[in-house]
């Protein structure tokens, strides 16, 4: 397969992909690390008619500024009140990223370059999972993406510079509001950098930097001179004090090395693909013969990459999700290589890593099988998985051994993207078994009455507040618990049996109405088959025998 089918070839498997992300949107419940929050607040939005003013759980949510929440209330309006509306929300973000790698991809001498940046996207399985999860950051990737598509465009057609850059700033401005000051902080040090290493410092200049600085204060401070009339200063210096400068200096998260955001790049996000990351990045940087118009733009999309794994492996707080708006430009210059080198015709290196990425599906594919088909974490699909990975991997393996290069790239990604399809549709919804929340809050919806407290006592699950329509208080210690249980005639309370077994000789009557294993389960439990450990549902209604929901 040469080239010029090669792309056909990919542009065909972009349209095949693209649908996952929009299948089965309310297949399967909130997942309760991230998405409650962006689920439940718009609600509480649309039921109370503020939409200055974010609430969770009864309580005032101004960690995050207002974007997200407006985006969701909007597509409530329009589609009404429901996780498909949401994640409608999100996969449309999603798919705007595409669209901003395609951009990024077509100002680069290949025009095939944009196509397979964006395939490289759809079919990393992490990527298909976040745009069904993760509102706020797929958000932030999306308007980033968009800010970096523009200046690059700007760059290659000077023609059309000043409304490129106008659209940037929009697009900036965008980002700020959506979660903050770094929207703005990695553009502007990324593309200033790249200027100064061309030797273009005077190019600063033409930036329209005060248009840009008037579009984005005429977009971000609306809001924020709103809060301040109402609030005065102290949720606006909670918010870029405390969550921001406070997030940056301060771990809130488990303590992590300084390499995990390089390790997250180079072999997390963007799987199968990251591997490839480390040969584009070295490629990149090298500076190709004056009439090759890619060079400048690779650098570009290095710098980028570069400053943002950078900032964020200073910060004291650190989430795999914060890698996610230096991905897209990853992903275009991985395409690049692969377009350049002809799939790994011309580099060892690239035929190097294709061969160990089949390999890697194919092990994948025995280790789903090993661990997926039966006892507590089975996945009635996971049959059907391992022989969709394993053939892909099977055929790029043939296909590189034949030399045909684009062929076994193909094959590789028709796997992942059949991977996704059955991931979606099959294992997902199958995973609906194991997850708590919404079998325990049919047991409150038949027991407790209108009026029943509700609390959680040291355990995170944000979404029983969306899924039972009420405030769930927050219980720190066993005197917090004992005294919950004696104010309240109708209490109910969610605990692991860890703490209920330190609890229970403190509150009586007190019985487990309910119990569930958690959801979230560590590596070795898996390798073992044992589930995790139950969440309990505890109640000073007692009188019906407890029962174990599924």
């Amino acid at each position: 397969m040469d080239i010029k089918d090669g792309g056909r070839r990919i542009s065909l498997l972009l349209l095949f992909a693209i649908p996952v992300l929009f299948l089965g949107l309310a297949a399967n419940s909130i997942w309760d690390a991230n998405e409650a929050f962006y689920v439940e607040t718009p609600r509480q939005m649309v039921a109370s008619g503020d939409y200055l003013n974010p609430s969770f759980n009864g309580l005032p949510r101004f960690n995050k500024p207002v974007l997200s929440y407006w985006v969701v209330a909007g597509f409530y309006h329009l589609f009404g009140v429901s996780v498909f509306a949401e994640r409608l929300a999100i996969a449309i973000g999603a798919l705007g990223i595409l669209a901003g790698a395609i951009l990024i991809g077509r100002a680069l001498p290949s025009g095939a370059t944009g196509a397979l940046a964006a395939l490289l996207l759809v079919t990393a399985p992490r990527i298909v999972f976040f745009a069904r999860r993760i509102f706020i950051d797929v958000y932030l990737a999306l308007f980033m993406t968009l800010a970096l598509a523009f200046f690059v465009l700007a760059e290659r057609y000077p023609e059309h510079r000043r409304r490129c850059l106008l659209l940037m700033y929009v697009a900036l401005g965008l980002g700020v509001l959506t979660k903050g000051p770094i929207a703005i902080a990695i553009p502007a040090l990324a593309c200033t950098v790249w200027l100064v290493t061309e030797g273009r410092r005077r190019d600063i200049s033409k930036l329209m930097l005060p248009t840009g600085t008037a579009i984005v204060l005429a977009i971000v401070l609306p809001w924020y001179a709103a809060i301040y009339a109402q609030h005065g200063w102290e949720y606006i210096r909670f918010f870029f004090i405390d969550e921001n400068l406070g997030r940056y200096a301060t771990s809130f998260t488990t303590e992590r090395s300084p390499a995990f955001f390089v390790l997250a790049l180079l072999g997390d996000v963007l799987l199968p693909w990251a591997p490839l990351i480390a040969i584009a990045l070295l490629t990149a940087w090298r500076r190709p013969a004056s009439d090759d118009p890619g060079g400048p733009i690779r650098r570009l999309l290095w710098w980028w990459v570069v400053t943002t794994v950078v900032l964020f492996s200073m910060s004291a707080s650190k989430e795999d999700l914060y890698i996610l708006p230096a991905i897209p430009a990853a992903a275009v210059l991985v395409a690049d290589l692969l377009v350049r080198t002809g799939y790994g015709a011309a580099h060892r290196g690239v035929r190097v890593v294709l061969a160990l990425l089949a390999c890697v599906a194919i092990g994948i594919g025995v280790l789903i099988a090993a661990y997926f088909t039966s006892g507590h974490y089975k996945i009635s699909s996971a049959y059907l998985v391992t022989g969709i990975l394993v053939a892909g991997g099977l055929i790029a393996l043939v296909q590189l051994a034949r030399q045909r290069h684009a062929g076994a790239f193909a094959g590789l990604a028709a796997g992942f993207v059949l991977f996704n399809y059955v991931f979606v549709l099959g294992a997902l919804p199958d995973l609906e078994r194991l997850k708590p929340v919404p079998p325990l809050v049919r047991v409150v919806t038949e027991r407790a009455s209108a009026s029943a407290a509700v609390a959680s006592f040291n355990i995170d699950l944000p979404s029983f507040v969306f899924y039972s329509g009420r405030v769930v208080a927050r219980i720190d210690d066993d005197d917090q618990a004992a005294r919950f249980f004696a104010e309240h005639p109708d209490a109910w309370m969610l605990v692991s049996e860890t703490e209920w077994r330190s609890l229970q000789q403190r509150v009586s009557p007190v019985c487990v109405a309910a119990r569930h294993s958690q959801f979230l389960a560590k590596g070795s439990d898996i390798m073992r088959g044992q589930p995790p450990a139950d969440v309990l549902l505890l109640t000073n209604r007692c009188g019906s025998a407890p029962v174990t929901v599924r």
